[in-house]
């Protein structure tokens, strides 16, 4: 787990904003500190130091008792394949 930020506030439709420490990849699975996820990193918006993350929840209980709370992001490796046109021989 890398720490990622605090939650400063909810939005209007429910997604969570994060004040971040740095810039997460988009669709990076967000956690709380007993390691139980929280969403998805949306977007990626603000200053360059300290950028705001729109955080898509999971689902829609219990998101007011995250606020002012730390949120990781659960480190996966990303096992991607190649692209199809160079698997031929």
């Amino acid at each position: 787990m890398k720490f990622l930020g605090t939650v400063s506030k909810i939005n209007y439709d429910g997604k969570l904003i994060v004040r971040g420490s740095f810039a997460p990849n988009p669709r990076d699975r967000i956690v709380d500190n007993r390691n139980k996820p929280v969403g998805q990193v949306g977007r990626v918006f603000g200053p360059v130091d300290s950028p705001y993350i729109l955080v898509r929840p999971n689902g829609k209980g219990g998101m007011l008792s995250l606020i002012g709370k730390q949120v990781y992001i659960e480190e996966v490796t990303y096992n991607a394949k190649g692209k199809r046109r160079d698997r031929r021989n």
